[in-house]
Order: C-alpha cells, then structure tokens, then sequence
C-alpha cells in the first residue's frame, strides 16, 4: 500500500472503529505490530481516552501500574510536535536497586515484545478553538536495525498520515457531537488550580530536570523549603508524584517549558 492509497484508505473511514481498522492496516503494511493513540492532554486522568490495536494483556499492565503517569514517551509528547522513537528517550539513571518508574515503564514494554516504538505527537485545536494534545505510538516487534531503517526513510510519511488520521476522527466527531469521546471534547479549564509563584517555579524547574538540591541552589532557598513548595502544589494539582504533577502542569498551561 502507497502513501497515496494509505491516505484514501482513511479519509474513506466513516466512523472510529473503521478508523482504527484503517490505521492498524496502513502501519502492519510498514512492519509494526499495532498502534495506540492516547489523549495526552489530560495528565490527572488514570485512564485517559484511548483506542488502538495492542494485546489486552499490555493494556491492563499499563493501566494496574499506572504507567500513564511514567511513561516518559507519552511526557515528552506533550513537548514537541516532533516524531521520536522510543530509543531517543533519556531515562533517568537506577539508583541502586531501584528502578525509576519511567525505566520501568519501557522495561514492562519490552517485556510485552515491543522491542522500539515510532511516537507521533499531535496539537491542535477544534472547531471550538480548545487545544488538545494526543500521542500515537506504532508498535515495533522486530529487529531493531529494521527498526532504526524504518525510521530514517519513513517517519515523514507516517507523520503526513497522522496529520490526514487525526483530521478525520475530528471530522467524523464532529459529525457525532453526542458521542464525542474526550479527547476532542473541549477539556476543562484549569482557573481552579492556582499555584503560587514560588510553587510554580519549583514545579517549571523539576520540569527541566532539577533535583530538589539544584532548585534550592538556584533559588536561594532551602532544600526542605522546595520540598514543601513541591508538596504543596501537588496537593494543588491532586498529583500522585512529581512526575504527575509536571506533566499536569504543562498540559493545563500553569508552566510553560
């Protein structure tokens, strides 16, 4: 199937379910196993509005670990409008035996067979003006040289299809108002959380990578001050932990990165 034909292929869907079907389709035909397309504009949802054609099996481990939190793919989505892959992503480093849970969520991947994945962002705005944000990643099960070619002659043209996708769930959304799913719904405003000054800077600097030590440094403050600024926000923010909390916080505009 050509790019010409991938791209009739879905604007000829008429409803989700086809959509999807259309979508698993065209990506099988470059070598990967499925998709999932996930609203990553909505950071304190456990289980954020998502289709895809991915084993029940990793579903419900993503979902028990609440990895939608974690996944450091899925973060770095609601910063750029580039395409990645999997392998490009910076983990933190294990202290001692422990894992850091962004390293366990791309253990429990590779566990599953998804030896890499090809991640497209997406923001955009509907016939509302609300912005939303979504990220698709396509499955990769193969050898990861295969992977790595894919990826250089081919991620513009999956981009360009992601573009024509998300167009057309839009479009066929709008058709079905009444049973729009979140993710092109307009999403709740964020007026209720108001941080500080003091607790959105603690929060915008943990978000480029600052341990407590480095925002105290920075900041002139004591470490046990920042770690009460953090806390605070993230009672705030109704934020499992600090990763949580970051990626609320983009998302809603609180910090701006």
């Amino acid at each position: 199937m050509g790019l010409v034909d991938a791209i009739s292929t879905i604007e000829a869907s008429d409803t989700i379910d086809e959509l999807s079907s259309s979508l698993h389709r065209v990506v099988q035909n470059y070598g990967f196993s499925g998709f999932a397309f996930v609203d990553a504009g909505r950071p304190d949802l456990d289980l954020p509005y998502h289709i895809g054609t991915f084993p029940d099996a990793w579903k419900r481990a993503y979902v028990q670990n609440e990895f939608v939190h974690a996944d450091p793919a899925l973060a770095r989505s609601r910063r750029t409008n580039t395409p990645f892959s999997w392998s490009s992503l910076k983990l933190p480093e294990r202290s001692g035996r422990k894992r850091p849970p962004e390293v366990k969520t791309m253990d429990a991947a590779r566990e599953f067979g998804f030896k890499d994945g090809f991640v497209v962002p997406f923001h955009y705005r509907d016939r509302l003006g609300a912005v939303h944000s979504s990220s698709t990643v396509f499955f990769w099960e193969d050898e990861p040289r295969d992977f790595d070619k894919l990826f250089v002659c081919h991620r513009h043209e999956l981009h360009l299809l992601m573009i024509y996708w998300v167009q057309r769930a839009m479009d066929i959304v709008n058709r079905d108002q009444r049973n729009a799913p979140t993710i092109l719904k307009p999403a709740d405003a964020a007026e209720t959380i108001k941080l500080t000054g003091r607790e959105k800077e603690v929060i915008a600097w943990a978000a480029r990578g600052k341990t407590v030590a480095d925002t105290a440094q920075i900041l002139g403050i004591s470490p046990e001050t920042v770690e009460g600024f953090i806390k605070q926000a993230l009672r705030k923010l109704e934020a499992s932990n600090k990763t949580h909390g970051v990626a609320k916080s983009i998302a809603l505009g609180i910090i701006d990165l």
